[in-house]
């Protein structure tokens, strides 16, 4: 292998890959669950502004408050589907052996900030910046 390549190999064992994995695996599973409680949320926002707009009571304060929760539900949505692309992103990196490792710097991320949010893609010093 060569010194370039190694650079970027991950610094964790095999256990810890595997307990970070098990993790990933686990988060990936409550964010998908997430993503349809909120498009079930959404659809029912939307059914409601349906129902709003079709009656004849239309109190400026009912159909403010709907915009703002179909905003807010979508806003969360999206974050959601972030988050999942990052899981999918990390748990690939562990099949590369290239977890843990700081994708902009190429130094490795602190065990401490993996397991506080274990699809982080930069180290700390990176990420400040």
């Amino acid at each position: 292998m060569t010194k370039e390549k190694e650079k970027f190999r991950t610094h964790l064992s095999e256990d810890e890959l595997d307990h970070f994995e098990k993790v990933l695996k686990k988060s990936r599973k409550e964010t998908k669950e997430e993503i349809e409680t909120l498009k079930s949320s959404a659809e029912d926002v939307e059914s409601n502004a349906d129902d709003v707009q079709s009656g004849t009571d239309h109190h400026p304060g009912d159909v403010a408050s709907d915009a703002q929760q179909k905003k807010t539900t979508f806003q969360l949505l999206e974050k959601q589907r972030e988050k999942l692309k990052l899981i999918e992103a990390a748990l690939e990196r562990i099949e590369s052996k290239t977890y843990g490792i700081c994708t902009a710097t190429g130094k490795p991320i602190q065990k401490e900030r993996l397991e506080a949010i274990p699809h982080a893609l930069h180290a700390i010093d990176a990420k400040k910046k």
